[in-house]
């Protein structure tokens, strides 16, 4: 980033740990002045352009806003839970049914485009296939909802070895890492953030680093090349309008069959 740059200022102050027990930091919120977080989406629009293996590693602060609960926000008056665009407007009455945000779709059409390729999902939660996403595009490194060869890893289990073994070539190639709500707390697949940073700060040829967006702080600010402390979808909203994204009005899957197939619906 520039250095010339205010620094954030704090929204919400939380002293509790946010994820104890790990390598955690404080629960505190902070938001980049609305100048500086249009200056800085600018850069990730020029980043992102100039990637050639562009790796999204996200966490559960990528969900939020579709209702779903992540561990690390403890403030009880959260920014993330505070209205967006893109909120949903209504409660869950279970995670199953939630809805990719606002993010997850501005991610898949920056697949579509060419511009992202490869994602590593550390949530369980199928919201970027449901976004439009291929299963072929992603990599759901500690287990998944949908799929039965995929079980979801305990903490104190193992990570299939095809899908660990993908995530350390793409920790060898990513020349851009967009670390997205995650904590960053120690998990081994923050491989992929770390690599790409060090090998940008050693000056590595074509490699632009890792970009870290969260509200709350980690322990690698100081590594990444880029930082945006705000709400994802207020983030993937400025960058979809500085990248010209067009995107399609976001529709419930309809089955496809003859009329007279289809069952009565309430």
């Amino acid at each position: 980033g520039d250095s010339s740059w205010p620094k954030p200022e704090i929204a919400v102050k939380c002293d509790e740990d946010a994820r104890p027990g790990y390598a955690t930091k404080k629960a505190h919120e902070y938001l980049d002045t609305p100048e500086v977080l249009k200056a800085k989406v600018k850069l990730l629009a020029e980043m992102i352009n100039k990637s050639q293996h562009c790796l999204a590693y996200t966490g559960a602060g990528i969900s939020t806003a579709s209702g779903i609960n992540d561990y690390a926000t403890k403030a009880k008056q959260s920014v993330s839970q505070q209205s967006s665009e893109e909120k949903m407007k209504r409660k869950l009455t279970s995670p199953f049914d939630a809805l990719p945000t606002l993010s997850h779709r501005v991610l898949v059409e920056l697949y579509k485009a060419g511009k992202l390729k490869r994602w590593i999902q550390q949530n369980h939660d199928g919201l970027p296939q449901k976004a439009g996403l291929p299963q072929k595009a992603i990599n759901e490194i500690h287990g998944a909802w949908y799929d039965p060869s995929n079980p979801v890893v305990p903490m104190s289990g193992s990570l299939r070895y095809d899908l660990f073994k993908d995530l350390t070539l793409w920790q060898q190639k990513t020349d851009l890492c967009l670390c997205l709500g995650t904590s960053l707390v120690g998990m081994n697949a923050d491989r992929t953030v770390i690599a790409a940073a060090k090998r940008a700060l050693k000056g590595t040829n074509g490699c632009l680093g890792s970009v870290i967006i969260s509200l709350q702080q980690t322990q690698h600010d100081n590594l990444c090349q880029l930082r945006i402390f705000a709400r994802l979808d207020d983030v993937f909203a400025q960058l979809a309008k500085e990248m010209q994204i067009k995107m399609d009005k976001f529709k419930l899957y309809a089955a496809r069959v003859p009329r007279e197939w289809k069952p009565k619906e309430d």
